[in-house]
This record gives structure tokens, sequence and C-alpha cells, in this order.
């Protein structure tokens, strides 16, 4: 049976030096992201981090729904302060990747990152992030990364019947969810500070995770599929997405409505969706 989030068990278990140490548990929200933006600038600690059990409304990438049971997974956000608009795309992946590794000594298997912001397990959807940034004026205000984490939720319906998957789907266990956000945390306080710190092997590092990454793929740019095939070089130190077409010049694309179609055999469809 799920049950409500305990904040004071999270709380005690906690081993992360800045980020979670201001949190905030909600029984229901619209959204996490959006309940974020209401907290006052001067009142906004970086590396807060708000949790709800229930979203009515949770988002995900070109504003589709993100539907999770309530008090089954993990779906919260986290408020960031960095001190110029820069290299944000490259945040959410250095985020995205710290999950990959929490989610691979959970499940004992290949955990892949979808550009721009999605995380797949055998072509299956794990998860999903969602970074807003808010501006004071010409001034970034914050930066609010909200993840959803299919957990214990092992029944899908609909289009996810068999385009989603969980933790405990995989492995047949349950697991608490403070100690997964204990470390889940852990590791994006981790990648935050190689992101912070100009960390020359952070790209790296996430490239080699991404979906499609040192194959011939193809390319869908808001909605139209490229005639020519590309090879997938990764991304670079600004997150951008690297690609060497079919005259051996490279390309590099700064914007989120690409998606990158791989024709591996054997490949779900719902990686190129």
């Amino acid at each position: 049976m799920p049950s409500a989030f305990n904040a004071e068990l999270f709380q005690n278990q906690l081993n992360t030096t800045w980020l979670g140490s201001e949190f905030l548990y909600k029984e229901r929200v619209d959204s996490t992201n959006t309940c974020l933006k209401k907290v006052p600038s001067p009142e906004l600690v970086h590396g807060t981090v708000l949790i709800a059990d229930h979203q009515t409304k949770g988002r995900g990438q070109y504003e589709k729904k993100w539907n999770s049971e309530p008090g089954e997974n993990l779906t919260f956000s986290i408020a960031l302060r960095p001190p110029a608009p820069e290299r944000l795309t490259l945040l959410t992946l250095s985020c995205a990747n710290a999950i990959t590794m929490v989610l691979e000594e959970l499940v004992n298997r290949e955990v892949r990152i979808k550009w721009p912001n999605d995380i797949y397990i055998e072509g299956k959807k794990i998860g999903g992030l969602l970074t807003e940034c808010c501006f004071n004026g010409k001034n970034l205000d914050r930066v609010l990364i909200g993840i959803g984490l299919n957990i214990g939720q092992t029944y899908f319906e609909g289009d996810l019947l068999h385009k989603a998957t969980s933790v405990a789907g995989l492995t047949g266990k349950q697991y608490s969810r403070e100690e997964i956000l204990c470390n889940l945390l852990t590791a994006i306080e981790s990648f935050y500070m190689k992101w912070h710190k100009f960390d020359d092997e952070l790209q790296k590092e996430i490239s080699r995770k991404m979906i499609g990454y040192g194959e011939w793929v193809s390319l869908q740019i808001n909605k139209i599929l490229q005639p020519e095939k590309y090879k997938f070089l990764g991304v670079n130190r600004q997150g951008e997405l690297i690609v060497l077409d079919e005259q051996l010049d490279i390309n590099t694309f700064s914007y989120e409505q690409i998606r990158i179609i791989t024709h591996r055999k054997g490949v779900s469809e719902t990686e190129s969706e």
C-alpha cells in the first residue's frame, strides 16, 4: 500500500553538504516546480528541495503531463541559484547523469539518458527532468529542476502500458523512497559541483550515457525528420548537442526541440518518441 513520504526519516538519513538542507514536504500540489516559483526570492535558499506525494498537474518536456501514482514514486524539485544563466542544459544533463548512477545500483541494469532530459532503462522510460529558469529583470533568480522517477508503481495505463517502467517493476522489490532520495541528492550535489567547477570530464561522462552516442542517427527537428544521417558525438561543455554530418562537418544544436532517432536493431520505438 502507498504510504506518505516520511520527511523526518529522510532528514535523519540525508548526508549532503548543502543540497536538501532546506527541505519542504507537501502532501499534494499542482506542480513542485510551480510551488517553488512562489517562494519569495529573499527567502529561497540555494539547494532547497520540495517533494510532494501527489502532483495534480505534473509536467514533462513539451508540456506533456507527467502522471504518477500518489505515494508510490518520487516527484520533487530542486531550487538552485547558480551565478549566471549559462551552461544550464549541461546542468540538467549533470543531474540526469547522477540519477542514472543511483538507478544502476538499484536495478543492476544499464540506465541511459535520452536527449535532452529523459531517463530510460531497456527502452522504457523510468523518469524525466524539467528545468525552468526564473529571472528578476535580466538577472537569473533561480533554476528549478523538477524530477519525476517511477519507484514503486508497477502498473501503467493507456499509452504508458508498454512505454514506462519502474524500479519495483524491474526488480520485483519494494524500496524506501526516503533512502533513494537521499542517495539521489548526494549524487546530484556531487555532479553539481563538477558542473560548477567546469570539470573537463563531465561532458564526456554524460555523452557516454546518452542514447545514440557514437552512432549514425537521424534527427527530428521541430517534428520534421531530416533527410541525412548524423553521427552523434555527444554534448560539449555548454551542453549543446554535437553531431557529424555526412560531409564530415560538425554541427551543434543548443535548443531542445530535437529528437535523436537511433537505428539499432531491437531498440524500442519509445526511444525515438
